[in-house]
């Protein structure tokens, strides 16, 4: 477990990554790959788009539901020094990690 992943898991990691964003981050995997072999018009980057942008609400949402103040400020402080197309990867390889 790399650094990152040990203070995200120290601060509530796995009680944010719950099924329901684990499917959205499976999701996301699946499209991504179809996205990167489909040419010349790809009708999937605006499905990507909207999953990605469903997968980011709801990590929010769980980030608040799930932590408590005082853990979502300190998990916040670390997930925000990623930039979201970083945070989209790294959620990926957590569960690619975890299965």
């Amino acid at each position: 477990m790399d650094k990152r992943t040990l203070m995200l898991e120290l601060k509530g990691l796995s009680r944010v990554i719950d099924a329901d964003v684990r499917h959205l981050i499976t999701k996301r995997r699946v499209i991504a790959e179809l996205s990167d072999s489909y040419e010349p018009q790809n009708p999937f980057f605006s499905v990507l788009d909207d999953v990605e942008d469903t997968l980011s609400e709801a990590v929010q949402r769980k980030i608040f539901e799930n932590l408590s103040a005082e853990e979502r400020s300190a998990f916040l402080a670390d997930w925000r020094k990623m930039p979201p197309h970083e945070q989209l990867r790294y959620l990926d390889d957590y569960i690619g990690a975890a299965t």
